[in-house]
């Protein structure tokens, strides 16, 4: 089964909402559309649409194995107990045929290595792990060339407290590889899982899992080969460790450098310790799908809940437990509490920590532990002393920890925003500490945001995470239901095409900077939000192309915190078209400044350049409709061309083609529509155009 999502090419790469076409088939892969919202057409003519699929479903090919289960090595076959089969000795196996309700066991030395080479195999266990290594130094897990082979976790019940809790556990690192065929399915919990490092290489991999679909506790690697990853009630790829090895290895990163790789998620389609990194060492694919763009299961029940917890209260090296109970409080089950946010109703200095309420659970308390420890009611740290459910209440905040007790009270959290996102973490990649996209193609449709890096977290590396976003190259396209970028602290583009197709906000971060490569973004709140952070809220454009447009109403396309700065590149800013003052095209707290490049900024006017900006023209009330746009000089020389199919009703254009004295003319489908000799450094008809910006009431920008 294939999914096709018609992407349609502006400029260098512009997308539509995700389309999606379904063939018929057995495939259980399914993807909702988003709504039909796009970016209009502009700056250069439409290229022919490009079809971007999914992987086919490589069960649509399954091949069943009836053959006598054999499991061979040099030393000779391995005769089973029972129906374990365990390995004790290094070396190199084969295994094949079927094993039904059986169990394949490595238990050898920590320095030894052992190869499984799967031909035709078809393995089963509703007692344990299917594939189970208990001790080696690292073990291969092949699929021979042209096999197909299956790997079916029958457990049924809870997987709480059981450490063996995926289809293929291992205690060790771990290498999944070869050109065969790799089918693995739980509805137990986890599909694969490492507790070291994880590697995939070459092989055609479908997993589909009640927890994680492949999780690393210490790195997940995607090397090469095709890879459809299936959470139906949490995370598609998850590592858990951010501290250093005692190789000086840093644990925690998600690395895709090759390949293609389809996640479908019920919540976070990456959700990393430290880094996530996409770079291409070969042609890289990544396609991630969360929440109901997914459809794949109803994700871990229950309403998304923070503990909130002062920074003088905190410390990294403890974990954050919430114990949910009804009247008998030893039949409960525990959630813990990740870091999810430094910010509480607009303050800095507390931790949000997430956690879910699961449904049927009336009561509640939380316990501090040491970090690493399962929490068992008797060894935490504190502890409140257990109360009702606040439903109404959406946190809990932690005011004292005392002589063993914690103190708090029940808050309600709300964002300010009319965003769409999940209750629950649903965001396409996240990181505690950085992403970077270095190459690529990389899709996102996520019910929460697209890209989310964490800054404040206290790393087990003893380091803060730094909340970055860096796009280096590749073309990123994202359909969010929050915000389509967001970093605690900087966001910077320098190469490559990132297309934010839809998005309440689309990037939002401390600093935003634009080096250079196409930036597009289409958002139904603002389109560009530096936000308050570590750092003075910053928007700055060094260079590339970037379009940002949002509907008509109290929206800003631009809103920094703090100033905007342009030194060069092409900007077409589309904002609010109904609305000056504190919404429309370009708003600031502090300064607009622009020395370089050229912006043409359509909709209400917040602000205009300040002193020490290159030459603007303003236009205050003149109705732009749709149709074609160019900017030309006294020769006829283009400057910047653009095409709209909407209307917006002021403008003001700051370009450093503009000389003194010089002659200039916006025409519309062929005809003049404006035109206006540059006699100083703001010509036009200004007007009364708002109040400056937040910051800067009263403010009219240079005369």
């Amino acid at each position: 089964m294939k999914h096709t999502f018609a992407i349609l090419l502006i400029f260098a790469l512009l997308c539509t909402a995700c389309g999606v076409q379904t063939n018929t088939g057995s495939s259980s892969i399914a993807v909702v559309p988003a709504s039909e919202t796009s970016i209009p057409v502009t700056a250069a003519a439409t290229a022919a649409p490009v079809d971007v699929e999914t992987l086919d479903d490589p069960t649509d090919s399954s091949r069943e194995t009836t053959d006598d289960f054999t499991i061979t090595s040099d030393a000779g076959a391995i005769m089973p107990v029972g129906s374990v089969y365990t390995i004790t000795t290094a070396g190199e196996y084969t295994l094949s045929g079927l094993l039904s309700d059986g169990q394949i066991a490595v238990d050898i030395g920590d320095e030894d290595e052992v190869k499984l080479i799967l031909d035709n195999a078809s393995i089963s266990c509703s007692t344990g792990a299917p594939i189970l290594v208990k001790n080696a130094a690292e073990v291969t897990l092949k699929a021979e060339k042209d096999t197909y082979n299956t790997v079916t976790d029958l457990r049924t019940g809870s997987a709480e407290g059981v450490e063996e809790d995926a289809a293929i556990y291992a205690a060790c690192d771990l290498k999944l590889s070869g050109s065969g065929t790799l089918i693995v399915e739980t509805a137990f919990d986890n599909g694969v899982k490492s507790k070291d490092d994880l590697s995939v290489k070459k092989l055609t991999l479908k997993v589909t899992a009640a927890g994680n679909a492949l999780k690393g506790n210490d790195s997940v690697t995607i090397k090469s080969g095709s890879l459809i990853l299936i959470s139906t009630g949490s995370d598609g790829v998850k590592t858990e460790n951010s501290d250093v090895s005692s190789k000086e290895k840093q644990r925690g990163t998600v690395s895709i450098t090759g390949g293609q790789v389809d996640i479908y998620a019920a919540c976070d389609g990456i959700s990393a310790a430290y880094n996530i990194e996409i770079s291409e060492e070969e042609s890289c694919t990544v396609n991630i799908y969360t929440a109901s763009y997914a459809d794949v299961g109803t994700a871990a029940a229950g309403a998304e809940t923070y503990l909130i917890v002062p920074t003088s209260l905190y410390s990294d090296g403890c974990d954050y437990y919430a114990y949910l109970y009804n009247d008998d409080d030893a039949a409960g089950v525990y959630a813990q509490c990740t870091y999810e946010t430094m910010v509480y109703s607009g303050r800095t200095g507390y931790y949000g920590l997430v956690f879910r309420i699961p449904d049927g659970y009336r009561n509640i308390l939380f316990e501090i532990v040491e970090r690493g420890i399962t929490p068992d009611g008797e060894n935490y740290k504190a502890s409140t002393t257990g109360e009702t459910v606040n439903t109404a209440m959406n946190g809990y905040l932690m005011t004292s920890v005392s002589g063993g007790t914690i103190s708090g009270d029940w808050v309600s959290i709300t964002s300010g925003s009319n965003s769409s996102k999940t209750t629950y973490s649903a965001k396409g990649m996240k990181a505690e500490n950085e992403i970077i996209i270095d190459a690529g193609t990389v899709t996102v449709c996520a019910g929460d945001d697209g890209l989310h890096a964490n800054g404040g977290t206290e790393l087990q590396n003893g380091a803060t995470g730094a909340g970055n976003i860096t796009v280096n190259g590749g073309a990123v396209t994202v359909t969010a239901a929050d915000d389509g970028m967001h970093a605690d602290n900087a966001l910077t583009i320098n190469a490559g095409t990132v297309t934010v197709v839809e998005s309440h906000e689309g990037l939002e971060a401390n600093v935003i900077t634009l080096n250079g490569g196409t930036t597009l973004v289409y958002a139904n709140d603002d389109g560009l939000n530096a936000c308050k952070g570590a750092a003075t809220p910053m928007v700055t454009i060094n260079g590339g192309y970037a379009e940002i447009r949002t509907p008509s109403g109290d929206t800003d396309a631009i809103d920094s915190n703090g100033s905007f700065l342009m030194t060069g590149g092409t900007v077409l800013v589309l904002g609010g078209a109904q609305m000056g003052g504190m919404a429309g095209s370009v708003d600031a707290d502090g300064t607009v400044t622009v020395t370089g490049g050229t912006i043409v900024a359509l909709g209400g006017i917040c602000q205009i350049p300040s002193d020490g900006s290159v030459n603007t023209y303003v236009s205050n009330g003149t109705n732009f409709s749709a149709g074609a746009y160019r900017i030309t000089d006294a020769g006829g020389n283009t400057i910047f061309s653009f095409t709209l199919s909407g209307s917006y009703s002021s403008c003001w254009i700051a370009s450093d083609a503009f000389a003194l004295n010089g002659s200039y003319t916006v025409e519309k489908d062929g005809s003049t529509f404006l035109s206006w000799t540059q006699s100083s450094a703001t010509e036009g008809d200004a007007g009364n155009y708002g109040f400056g910006g937040f910051g800067g009431f009263g403010g009219h920008g240079r005369r």
